[in-house]
């Protein structure tokens, strides 16, 4: 296999690891975040800002209007799934520290991302391997969901019903996230480009906070940090991970995404460290490398899979188009 095909092969999850070093930054600045704001105004003036620049910058609107159009039922779907992702995880911060909740999204990831396989995407099929680290990840995630009950968190004692209410916002943020990997692979399949699903992608995200925003009356104070802080999680961890995020995906299998994701966990846990509100757990550690470890061994199968049907003769030139749509 020549340089350039290697290359190519390995530019989609470069970019989504790229991606997993600045989300798992701001999962820790959310988690503290969360503590004086309310989920729903951060990701309301947050999206607003991402939402303006996108569709701002994108230069041809009628070429924007056709493709959504065309692909209206996608990027409902898509809009659906990002609204759901980000108010939920913004959610699971208040009820577990970013390590935890990000381990519980991750460990139920790739388990999620094989069965919507079957039915969004038949045609390709999950690995021996890539079935095993999705089980490894469940154990693990369970081992974590032990430790929180028994208060052996970061965050010590954590009260049943606000365990309960975590554990459903993370499941919701893992099915949701799934989906997002899945329609964002359908549009680049169809022809829309990352510009355009980003010019399109927060509108009933924007709903769907304001409205949260009207009815429990959670706004918060624009006080410098605030503001500051907003201008941040919206430029850096919106704007430019989000970016990189979907130009991996588009070059990258779902389930291979599922399993780069498992990277957040490692960050998340050493960027913990400054947060003084968190005391970090031994067990909170074993969970994240035994999911770490399971990713690891789910993204070189895939890897090893890629570079065997590389090297094979092919008169199908239909993998090809699909790479540079």
């Amino acid at each position: 296999m020549s340089s350039n095909r290697r290359l190519v092969l390995a530019v989609g999850p470069l970019l989504v690891l790229g991606y997993c070093v600045i989300n798992s930054t701001k999962s820790v600045f959310e988690g503290a975040l969360v503590q004086d704001l309310s989920p729903e105004f951060i990701a309301f003036n947050s999206f607003v800002v991402a939402q303006a620049f996108y569709f701002l910058t994108l230069r041809d609107k009628r070429e924007l209007k056709a493709v959504v159009r065309r692909c209206l039922p996608d990027v409902v779907m898509l809009n659906l799934s990002t609204a759901v992702c980000w108010i939920a995880v913004l959610y699971a911060f208040t009820a577990f520290e970013p390590a935890m909740a990000n381990s519980m999204i991750i460990g139920l990831g790739p388990a999620v991302t094989i069965a919507l396989g079957f039915k969004l995407r038949p045609g390709t099929k999950a690995l021996p391997l890539e079935l095993a680290a999705a089980g490894a990840m469940l154990v693990a995630m369970a081992y974590l969901l032990i430790a929180a009950s028994n208060g052996e968190s970061a965050i010590g004692d954590v009260p049943t019903g606000k365990l309960v209410f975590g554990i459903v916002m993370c499941v919701l943020t893992t099915i949701s996230l799934s989906g997002v990997t899945y329609y964002t692979k359908r549009l680049g399949d169809a022809g829309m480009s990352v510009r355009q699903m980003m010019a399109s992608r927060f509108v009933a995200l924007i709903v769907a906070t304001l409205v949260i925003l009207v009815a429990r009356g959670s706004y918060g104070p624009y006080s410098p940090d605030n503001v500051g802080a907003i201008l941040a999680i919206s430029l850096v961890g919106v704007i430019v991970s989000l970016y990189l995020l979907q130009q991996g995906i588009v070059r990258t299998e779902p389930i291979t995404v599922s399993m780069l994701f498992g990277t957040n966990l490692v960050i998340t846990y050493v960027v913990q460290y400054v947060d003084p509100r968190l005391h970090q757990s031994e067990d909170t550690f074993y969970g994240v490398l035994a999911i770490s470890l399971a990713m690891c061994l789910g993204t070189w199968a895939r890897w090893r899979a890629s570079k065997r049907d590389a090297g094979e003769p092919t008169h199908d030139k239909r993998p090809q188009a699909e790479a540079k749509a």
